[in-house]
């Protein structure tokens, strides 16, 4: 697109604001609105913000430890340059269109630590092994009205009735998506009160971050909108159902454009290149448990029988697994992995578990014996890092995530060990509760 079919779109919409949108490390959208003119006047070259938006913590949090940038390197600009193919006008904020921007440094060089030329690189490498990945994300939510409560009370999951109570917020959501080129493919009521799973349209990998990027600013805008308020917190109420991210993925071939994993059947899987993009996954799926999971939170919505896996281990269609094969469906194989939270960055999810389903290819692996019936209960299978402390000592060790990630992995363990010591010396209402007396 050029500056002169920018232009036009502006006029045709009436658009007098454009809102320059980039995730920060924890997939969080940042950025700045700009008036139409001085936007056209800037799009090719970007404007510019302090480089620690792409590194700082969950509360805009500034952590000298990280080495990209510091107080050390005085925090200097970045260049926020718009990626003019992703330009849409944004339904819920008439006058408004939305661009996401690719962070540069002042060279011209992308930014080492951004999530977004992470998850490009992979695809990149994909395609030069001759592939396009493809993904579709699943993620849960809930509702909540302006006190924080949930819109019910009742677990009712699939219930079409309580969906009925939710769908002015849900039809005018999806329409709106829509309207913005985010394809909604299903949405139903979860696992908790007024908790809602919507499934988005599978599609080339890097569409697909961007478009959950998109699909939680959504969410969060149009519920304050209307008065409620939306949270992807993976375990935003005790003793309630967390909130999931889950993935599926698959390889279309470059010359064709066929499903590369097509020919999979339930009986031979493991023996061909989905069992390998399958192997790899399992692999690294210890060490992808830290960027699925990036908070202390994430780890209370993980124990057993909780939909979410506690094992590395993958099943055929079983619910119970860290990763769901789904074969013997042609063109619609995929892999489902399990094991993200509802609040992780897309980018990172996207990225690590592509990648590791290429090294699997690539240095055909072989997986592990499938899992039948209940894996909860397999005391002989390897247990998932169950906090977020052991699953960043896991991603600190793992060598192939580690050059995936490239200066970015000092970066995320930099947060999260932060984010760990937030925790440690916090004081809860739980402790006050029941040692205030002692």
């Amino acid at each position: 697109m050029d500056i002169g079919e920018l232009e036009a779109r502006c006029k045709e919409f009436d658009i007098r604001t454009v809102e320059c949108v980039f995730p920060d490390a924890q997939g969080l959208p940042r950025g700045k609105r700009i008036p139409t003119r001085h936007f056209l006047d800037t799009a090719y070259r970007g404007f510019e913000l302090a480089n620690a938006a792409l590194v700082w913590g969950r509360q805009c949090d500034v952590i000298q430890e990280i080495g990209y940038t510091n107080f050390d390197t005085g925090y200097p600009d970045m260049v926020a340059v718009p990626d003019l193919q992703s330009f849409r006008p944004v339904p819920w904020h008439p006058g408004a269109a939305s661009v996401i921007c690719d962070c540069r440094e002042p060279g011209g060089d992308e930014v080492s630590v951004s999530t977004r030329r992470i998850l490009k690189d992979v695809v990149a490498h994909a395609n030069a092994l001759g592939y396009e990945p493809k993904v579709g994300a699943e993620l849960e939510f809930y509702l909540l009205d302006a006190n924080g409560q949930p819109l019910y009370a009742e677990i009712d999951c699939y219930s079409l009735v309580r969906g009925a109570m939710l769908e002015p917020f849900m039809q005018r959501l999806r329409d709106d998506l829509e309207a913005m080129g985010v394809v909604i493919e299903a949405c139903n009521t979860e696992y908790g009160p007024a908790q809602v799973e919507m499934n988005m349209h599978y599609t080339n990998a890097l569409d697909a971050a961007d478009d959950t990027l998109r699909f939680k600013m959504a969410v969060k805008e149009i519920a304050l909108q209307m008065g409620y308020r939306a949270t992807f917190m993976a375990k935003p109420l005790p003793e309630q159902s967390g909130s999931g991210f889950h993935l599926h993925q698959s390889l279309t071939e470059r010359t064709g454009g066929d499903n590369a994993f097509a020919q999979a059947s339930q009986d031979d899987l493991e023996s061909g290149l989905m069992g390998h993009c399958l192997a790899g996954l399992t692999e690294h799926m210890p060490a992808i448990t830290a960027l699925g999971s990036p908070t202390v939170n994430a780890y209370k919505r993980i124990s057993d029988h909780s939909f979410a896996p506690t094992r590395v281990c993958w099943g055929m269609d079983n619910r119970t697994v860290g990763v769901r094969a789904i074969a013997g469906h042609g063109p619609a194989n995929r892999l489902e992995w399990r094991g993200g939270a509802a609040d992780a960055n897309p980018y990172l999810v996207v990225a690590a578990c592509v990648a590791a389903g290429l090294d699997g290819i690539e240095r055909s692996l072989s997986p592990s014996a499938r899992v039948t019936g209940d894996a909860y209960t397999r005391a002989d299978l390897p247990l998932l890092p169950a906090t977020f402390e052991s699953a960043l000592a896991v991603l600190e060790h793992d060598a192939f995530l580690a050059g995936v990630l490239g200066e970015f992995h000092q970066v995320f363990l930099a947060l999260g060990h932060y984010e760990l010591s937030l925790w440690q010396s916090a004081v809860t209402d739980w402790e006050r509760a029941r040692y205030i007396d002692g």
